[in-house]
């Protein structure tokens, strides 16, 4: 293989790690998208319902280890914040949750909502390209004033080693601060 040939596939290789770590997540703050959480017991929470609150839009697979221990870490925190403004949306996408959230719930000691919902919404609401590789749980932290302000996929590593607290170092943030007027 010649110089220039090699010089070109490093160069696509390049290219493709670069446009794979830019499909990875929008730009942050950016406004949140509609969301509507359907719950097993069949009622719906929507995010524009929650304007005020902030908001942890966390995805998850029911069936993934990483997950519960993120739920279960998720429990006291949302407990502790509840009364301050702090709701959690939890969104489950993989195929076996409609049949195991009731249990799942139970097993892994969760208060906040967790409904069913879909690769495709996930990608939507994360403003991900339906062709990112994209691992749960993967989360979004949303102000009171509808702004996505910060967002952890599942694979970086840095926030979920920590997340209990990173977590509540970003939610005492936003807790803190006051929506703004109506316009």
């Amino acid at each position: 293989m010649n110089r220039m040939a090699s010089l070109r596939i490093a160069l696509g290789i390049l290219t493709a790690l670069l446009c794979s770590t830019l499909a990875m997540a929008g730009s942050v703050p950016r406004e949140a998208p509609d969301l509507t959480l359907k719950t097993t017991g069949g009622g719906t929470v929507s995010l524009e319902g929650l304007r005020g609150k902030v908001v942890a839009v966390l995805w998850i697979s029911t069936d993934c280890p990483h997950c519960q221990e993120t739920c279960e870490a998720f429990a006291p925190i949302y407990k502790e914040f509840a009364d301050s403004g702090l709701e959690v949306l939890g969104m489950a996408v993989n195929p076996s949750a409609p049949g195991n959230i009731d249990s799942f719930r139970k097993k892994h000691n969760v208060a906040f909502p967790i409904g069913v919902s879909t690769r495709s919404d996930w990608m939507r609401f994360a403003d991900l390209s339906v062709m990112a590789r994209a691992y749960v749980p993967y989360m979004m932290i949303v102000d009171r004033n509808g702004m996505i302000r910060y967002e952890h996929s599942g694979s970086d590593q840095e926030f979920w080693t920590d997340k209990e607290a990173r977590l509540r170092s970003e939610l005492e943030l936003l807790l803190a601060e006051r929506p703004r007027a109506a316009q």
